[in-house]
């Protein structure tokens, strides 16, 4: 048989086709796609594991698998078979028109409070006793008050009242201020500390002197900062160091769980008594952070109240679909939450006056512990109790005579581990209180306040337009703040654990200190675009402008407009182009020694484009000593990859990454790599099936907002996020809403999560 008539006639075998007659898209599936994507797309573990569900059109999804499908042998399902493949699954499963007749199959995953959830609704159930939280304070510093000591008596007379930016001193044997003896003197820092994100702090304080530290914690006159020196005792400082011992500087450290996003109340006493010279300072290290002295931005003047930390060791979260949630029951789980209750039924206990108001003496003191434990219990299952809810959190635990502290301790143990809080969709309810529940886990991972509550109870949460009112006044809190900013951190790979180290010979004066003033240039430019007035998505993309300090603005040769700490400096347009181009994500993105398109190229397909790439079948590491030195690193990656089961997947990463290589390891643009000039361009076929000739960011960039599957893959992550359940649950056309109202709003980041939010609050939609 000639070559040529053979492969003319062997596709028609395959689909049991006679010549000529029109391809058949369900025959063709059959034997060339549901292997990997399962009779009815709905993925093969190990091969597909996501459902094949989308939003192309079908001429973008005709293109798509007409280049690309299946992925060892695409010529296989090509022209009009692509085609006809196309229609099918388009009309069988794939389009969200397909998918609304399986609508009420959906619902949501069933899920307990995730570890997060757990430990916000705790927060703001306990804080909930102590009225609301005042407003945070703007990070300027701390209140100090500088004392004439006399004798051993540590604040005999107030001298000086101003605020301090930072806390560490080197008074040598000056005195710290006019007026201040220097032998003898003493000062008092108070106000807050202002978290930014979840997890273990540690704290170092240095001194030859005497000094102690307090944080979170609380007096007797109530929570919050201590008024004077009989009710400070009471408190246990988290660093005691307040016995001298002469010259010699000593250094105690202590480390303590705090939530992101709240206040803490700080205190620090420090004292010099007759020793040669004076000297503070209060070191941190925050979560994924380097020591640093703590400063502003992060203290504050205003005061705060003591917030219920829950720091119980927790097994991790389900992350099995690309987002954590708490679909996942284990003994290990149940063991850590039995051990949390005990630990917040001893804190409730220990503050048991100052939550109820209540005295010891009081002659009715059992009955308003009760209701107590009936408020606590309503608010942790966010409704109000039934009858027999009653009996069982409230009269029982005082049942027998047990004595009131006790019994406030079984209680307290009791709800929290009830499955009513544990598990926030237990129950048939479909009422206001539901939606009200939905909300506060949504936006800020907690429990709803009062105002919500209320709303809740007046039947006001029954329209779009009254869920929408409470979801904007939501939003403006700083819990919601918080829990957005930890998805730009996962979005961003902030999160990623583990030094980010470059080879000293190749980039030096890249430290701890330029990875952490970088760290904080890409949080403060995504704060800056998020919470500012437009909340532009394209700003995002595509600014023109970093967040430097004069450290990095040397660095990264960027014209410093002068001043002092971070501001927005103005970039080449052509060079830099939003977190795209940010140093800290290029250098994150790359090896110690050199840059890393693949690592590049993976980042921007899931995170930026909205793509899917499955995991390599073989991991090959790039091994640089192993290739020509005279060759650029993009020539480099182009020779590992050229191999054929490799493009499948490269010839999406590669382009992509190599768009970004006028920029190093760290991050600095550049024009050559050693004496190479650096080629940033490339033919892209995105994944609606277009071909698009990068030139570098901007091409890029423009590329991310106008596509729309690069919109809809970025709203698909933070809806996965926020609501932690997927989005068709909703409705088929969930997503593709949320993109119409996003687009509409001039790409309003906010405004997105308030749509968002709403339309899961709500009951679900079965509309196509």
């Amino acid at each position: 048989m000639p070559r040529f008539l053979f492969i003319l006639i062997f596709p028609l075998w395959g689909t049991g086709m006679a010549v000529g007659a029109a391809p058949d898209g369900v025959a063709i599936y059959k034997e060339h796609c549901a292997s990997c994507h399962g009779a009815k797309g709905e993925g093969v573990t190990g091969k597909a594991d996501d459902p094949l569900y989308g939003e192309r059109s079908l001429e973008s999804l005709t293109r798509y698998i007409d280049r690309r499908m299946p992925e060892d042998k695409p010529e296989l399902v090509a022209g009009d078979d692509a085609k006809a493949v196309a229609e099918y699954i388009m009309g069988a499963f794939y389009s969200p028109q397909a998918r609304s007749g399986q609508q009420e199959d959906l619902k949501p995953a069933f899920a307990r409070l995730t570890n997060r959830q757990f430990q916000e609704s705790v927060a703001d159930l306990i804080g909930s006793f102590t009225g609301p939280p005042p407003a945070p304070g703007e990070g300027h510093g701390l209140k100090a008050q500088y004392f004439q000591s006399k004798g051993m008596n540590k604040k005999d007379k107030k001298v000086l009242e101003r605020e301090d930016r930072s806390l560490a001193f080197d008074f040598g044997e000056a005195s710290p201020a006019e007026g201040i003896s220097p032998d003898q003197f003493s000062i008092a820092w108070e106000g807050s500390l202002l978290a930014p994100a979840t997890g273990w702090y540690e704290f170092r304080l240095s001194t030859p002197n005497g000094a102690r530290f307090y944080l979170n914690g609380q007096s007797e006159e109530g929570d919050g900062n201590h008024r004077d020196d009989s009710s400070r005792k009471r408190q246990e400082p988290l660093i005691d160091s307040w016995v001298s011992s002469g010259a010699e500087v000593r250094v105690v450290s202590a480390r303590l769980f705090l939530l992101g996003g709240r206040s803490y109340p700080l205190k620090m006493d420090y004292f010099k008594y007759q020793e040669a010279k004076g000297m503070v300072r209060l070191e941190w290290k925050a979560p994924r952070s380097e020591w640093e002295v703590l400063a502003a931005p992060w203290l504050s003047p205003a005061p705060a109240v003591r917030t219920a930390v829950v720091s119980t060791a927790f097994p991790p979260d389900d992350a099995s679909e690309g987002y954590e949630r708490g679909t996942e029951i284990s003994k290990a789980w149940h063991e850590a939450t039995t051990q949390a209750a005990l630990v917040v039924s001893q804190e409730v206990a220990g503050r048991l006056n100052r939550l109820t108001k209540v005295k010891n003496d009081d002659p009715e003191r059992s009955l308003r512990l009760k209701e107590f434990i009936a408020t606590m219990a309503a608010r942790a299952f966010r409704r109000p109790l039934a009858d027999h809810e009653r009996q069982l959190y409230v009269e029982r635990p005082f049942a027998d005579g047990a004595d009131p502290e006790s019994a406030v301790k079984r209680a307290v143990i009791l709800v929290l581990k009830s499955p009513r809080f544990l598990y926030p969709g237990l129950g048939v309810e479909k009422d206001d209180y539901a939606i009200a529940s939905r909300l506060a886990l949504q936006i800020w991972d907690s429990l709803p306040d009062q105002t919500l509550t209320e709303a809740a109870q007046a039947g006001q949460l029954n329209t779009p337009e009254q869920v929408k009112a409470q979801a904007e006044r939501m939003t403006a809190d700083p819990r919601a703040r918080a829990k957005v900013n930890e998805f730009f951190l996962r979005w961003l790979k902030l999160d990623v654990e583990g030094d980010l180290i470059k080879s000293p010979e190749a980039f030096p004066g890249f430290d701890a200190a330029m990875v952490s003033d970088l760290r904080r240039s890409l949080e403060l430019f995504v704060e800056r675009v998020v919470w500012s007035g437009s909340s532009d998505y394209r700003e995002l993309i595509q600014a023109d402008y970093l967040i430097a300090n004069e450290r990095l603005a040397a660095y990264y040769g960027l014209p410093w407009p002068g001043g002092e700490g971070f501001q927005p400096v103005k970039c080449d347009p052509a060079q830099r182009s939003g977190i795209l181009t940010h140093p800290y994500l290029l250098a994150r993105l790359a090896h110690h020694d050199t840059t890393s398109p693949i690592h590049r190229g993976v980042f921007l397909t899931r995170h930026v484009l909205g793509g899917i790439l499955k995991p390599p079948p073989v991991a090959i590491a790039f091994e640089n000593q192993t290739f020509n030195p005279h060759l650029t690193t993009r020539e480099k990656v182009a020779e590992l990859t050229r191999n054929a089961s490799c493009m499948t997947c490269h010839e999406t990463i590669n382009p992509l990454g190599f768009s970004l290589e006028n920029f190093d390891a760290v991050g600095r643009y550049r024009t050559t790599e050693g004496d190479q000039p650096v080629n940033a361009e490339s033919d892209y076929v995105t994944l609606e099936g277009d071909l698009l000739r990068l030139r570098g960011p901007r091409d890029l960039a423009g590329h991310a907002v106008d596509s729309e599957t690069a919109r809809r893959g970025f709203i698909r992550q933070l809806f996965h996020f926020v609501v932690k359940q997927n989005p068709s649950v909703y409705g088929p056309a969930t997503i593709s809403k949320l993109d119409a109202s996003f687009t509409a709003s001039s790409y309003h980041l906010r405004r997105l999560l308030v749509e968002m939010n709403t339309l899961a609050a709500l009951p679900r939609s079965t509309e196509p």
